[in-house]
This record gives structure tokens, C-alpha cells and sequence, in this order.
């Protein structure tokens, strides 16, 4: 009897510390799951804040697309004899001289892209500073230039 009291005693010494196993164990997990819990939740933030950024790098794509459909693709001619014609206006804010090209016809041809508008031109022939006088002309300023109307 006493030998059977002593395997009780240590199946339930045994079965205790199980016990205190499981629920440590348990304990572990509610742990676990609450640091899960966290994660998710950052993680949803850090997802929204993407979403964010990229709906509104997605609306500038778009904008800039919707933009570029507006540009008007302009032909610009110097029909006059000469060795070098580069033009300049109001179309970059008279940032650069930009070089024509010499068809074999002798016309001077630039072609750029520009927004509807209105700009001020003006032709560099071979070096001196030339309005052509069969475009409109505007004084501004006081300097003759150009107007180029862009539709």
C-alpha cells in the first residue's frame, strides 16, 4: 500500500508539473500571439502608408501624362539664306540659343514641344539678332521679337 501511495504521490507530482508545463507554455503563447498582434498591427500601418505614398506618386504619373498629351509638337522655320540661324524666346525664358537645322532646301527647321500658349521668338542669323518679318512682330521691352502662337 505504502508503494502505491509513494506512485501516487510522484504521478501527482508528475502530473503537476505538466501542469505548471502547459500553462508556462500557454503563458508563452498569449505572449507570442500579443507580439503577433503588435506586428500586425504595424504592419497594416506600414501597408496603408505605402498605399499612401504610392496612390499619390501614382496621381503625380498621371498628372504629368495628362501634361505631356498637352505638349504640341512645333515646327519653326527661318526661311532666309544664311550659314548658322539658332533661335531663341520666351518658351524656356530665353534660357538657350537652340541651333535650327539646314534642309537641303536651304530653310532653316527647329521643331519643338510646347504647351498651348503664346511665346516670343527671335532668330540669331549668323551671329546678330533677327525678327522675321514674315511672323507677327511685338515690341517688348523695347527689343522687336516674334510671336509665336501655339494652338
Amino acid at each position: 500500500m505504502e508503494h502505491m501511495s509513494e506512485d501516487l504521490r510522484k504521478l501527482s507530482d508528475a502530473s503537476e508539473f505538466q501542469e505548471n508545463e502547459i500553462m508556462n507554455a500557454q503563458e508563452k503563447l498569449r505572449s507570442i500571439r500579443a507580439k503577433l498582434a503588435v506586428l500586425e498591427g504595424k504592419m497594416a500601418l506600414a501597408i496603408t502608408d505605402a498605399q499612401k505614398v504610392l496612390d499619390e506618386k501614382q496621381r503625380r504619373i498621371d498628372n504629368a501624362r495628362r501634361a505631356l498629351q498637352l505638349l504640341r509638337t512645333t515646327c519653326i522655320v527661318w526661311p532666309n539664306s544664311a550659314s548658322e540661324v539658332l533661335v531663341a524666346g520666351s518658351f524656356d525664358g530665353w534660357a538657350t540659343q537652340r541651333k535650327m537645322e539646314k534642309l537641303s532646301t536651304g530653310v532653316f527647321s527647329l521643331s519643338l514641344k510646347l504647351y498651348p500658349g503664346q511665346y516670343q521668338i527671335k532668330f540669331i542669323v549668323d551671329g546678330t539678332w533677327k525678327v522675321d518679318p514674315l511672323r507677327p512682330i511685338v515690341n517688348s521691352g523695347g527689343f522687336e521679337n516674334n510671336l509665336l502662337i501655339v494652338t
